[in-house]
């Protein structure tokens, strides 16, 4: 790394060429950023404070910043014609999981440049305080990176250099091949530069910062061949389970800053009372949002032996049921309400915090099933069926999961949950929950319901957003739309 930083002196005759310490990074974001410094001290691990220096440094100065593993193989002047610019990582890099999150392509920060003040920057600063939480590649790493560059306009998002510009060796140290794929993916984000002449530098991955044994390996799978073993015949064995397939999205999730509708379509408002019971005001509090109450109707469900309050509920139509399961309740409400409305909400009754545009931003999000983050009072998702599967649920999680009895055991640890990526704001779902999910029309027509038997290994809520994809209906989830229990 001493010969790289030498050779960008060499390539780069009067440049004002940088060597950052630890020292000298806190240094500047005291002097610089000082509302930031606490955030920059909180962060549990040094890898995070690097990060956010790097923006901090590119929205004080401008310039260009690269990783100390960024070998340069030319001048990188042509690039100072882009008012910002920034890498993507080579389409092997892209895990399952990544894919399954609906974002399958990485915008890296590990060469990237721009004038100073640039908006990508200025939102980032702005967002990271609130993410400090979240993991490194959630909290101030790629995935941040990816996110906050989809927030912006399209005209507002730096270039995007493809691998073979800024990375063309993979961090197994191999040559990439993907570029010819990435290009027309990377179209509909924004203006991409290919290598022309060939590349500029060339990103080594040392990854100083992960662990030596969890680092890239090109011969890492030669220690793996006893476990590929093991379930190469577990997969033999439960063939039924290896069948199961839980598809990733549909298309990219792109559209992370949706723009609010102006035109309303209809919505039938359904809340289900359970063990709960029904918070006071609820019904007000729907009415009193900002979409149209004109545009509303509503329902209650709950047991035969329901007392209600007739001055929350006038004008309601109460439903006096009782049935064996959740889902044999929801489904006999789609069937009720499908073709009164283009649109049902299903609601939990013990809800009491609602944002004032929760139903104006579930719509918006363009989704035919879209789901509200269901919170408790410590931040902590409190609806285990609203969730993503990690990694795509391929054979091994859903074995683990207990899958091969039938019915999994809905283990938290195989589960993304919409609170740990709280920086994109719109992201899919497997489970859809049971607690706030809004229903088109078109998802019942076509037969997706509540699974009262167990569909591809799932029950109720939890197999409704794996069978509207499974028919060709996108399922999400809105991590920033929040909703409480009283």
């Amino acid at each position: 790394m001493r010969d790289y930083f030498v050779k960008w002196q060499q390539l780069h005759p009067g440049w004002d060429i940088r060597l950052w310490t630890d020292d000298s990074m806190r240094a500047f974001v005291a002097d610089s950023h000082p509302d930031f410094l606490a955030t920059y001290d909180s962060y549990p691990k040094m890898i995070q404070r690097a990060d956010a220096f790097r923006y901090l440094v590119l929205d004080t100065l401008g310039g260009i910043y690269a990783d100390l593993d960024v070998e340069p193989l030319k001048s990188v002047e042509p690039l100072l014609k882009h008012t910002a610019f920034i890498g993507v990582e080579p389409l092997e890099h892209i895990t399952e999981d990544g894919k399954h999150q609906g974002v399958p392509y990485l915008i890296t920060n590990a060469f990237m440049g721009s004038v100073p003040n640039h908006i990508l920057w200025r939102q980032i600063i702005a967002e990271m305080p609130g993410l400090a939480d979240q993991e490194v590649f959630h909290s101030t790493g790629p995935y941040m990176v990816t996110a906050m560059t989809l927030r912006l306009a399209k005209a507002d998002r730096p270039v995007l250099l493809l691998p073979e510009v800024w990375s063309p060796l993979l961090s197994s140290g191999l040559p990439g091949k993907s570029d010819a794929a990435l290009a027309p993916m990377l179209s509909e984000v924004g203006d991409v530069i290919s290598a022309g002449s060939g590349a500029l530098v060339s990103h080594k991955w040392f990854t100083t910062w992960v662990p030596w044994h969890k680092r890239a390996n090109r011969w890492k799978w030669v220690f793996q061949i006893p476990t590929l073993v093991k379930w190469w015949a577990r997969r033999q064995i439960n063939r039924d389970l290896a069948n199961v397939k839980i598809f990733d999205p549909l298309f990219a999730y792109v559209d992370q800053e949706p723009k609010l509708i102006k035109k309303f379509p209809t919505i039938h408002v359904a809340v289900r009372v359970g063990q709960a019971g029904i918070a006071p005001g609820l019904v007000a509090a729907l009415k009193s949002g900002d979409y149209p109450a004109d545009r509303l109707s509503f329902s209650l469900h709950a047991g035969s032996a329901l007392s209600i309050a007739e001055d929350e509920f006038a004008g309601v139509d109460v439903w006096r049921a009782d049935y064996p399961n959740p889902a044999a309740r929801d489904n006999a409400i789609l069937s009720a309400y499908s073709q009164k409305a283009d649109l049902i909400l299903l609601v939990d009754a013990a809800l009491s915090d609602i944002p004032r545009d929760a139903l104006h931003r579930l719509v918006s999000s363009g989704r035919p099933v879209v789901s509200a983050n269901f919170l408790d009072e410590n931040g902590n998702n409190a609806d285990p069926s609203l969730f993503r599967y990690e990694k795509g649920a391929p054979f091994k999680i859903l074995y683990k999961d207990g899958g091969s009895s039938g019915v999994v055991s809905r283990n938290p640890v195989y589960r993304i949950y919409l609170r740990d990526q709280r920086v994109f704001t719109v992201l899919p779902l497997d489970g859809v929950g049971e607690s706030f999910v809004l229903i088109r029309r078109e998802v019942v027509d076509a037969g997706v319901r509540f699974a009262e038997t167990p569909y591809k290994l799932h029950l109720g809520a939890e197999a409704f957003g794996i069978m509207a994809r499974d028919k060709g209906f996108e399922v999400a989830g809105l991590p920033g739309v929040v909703v409480r229990r009283s």
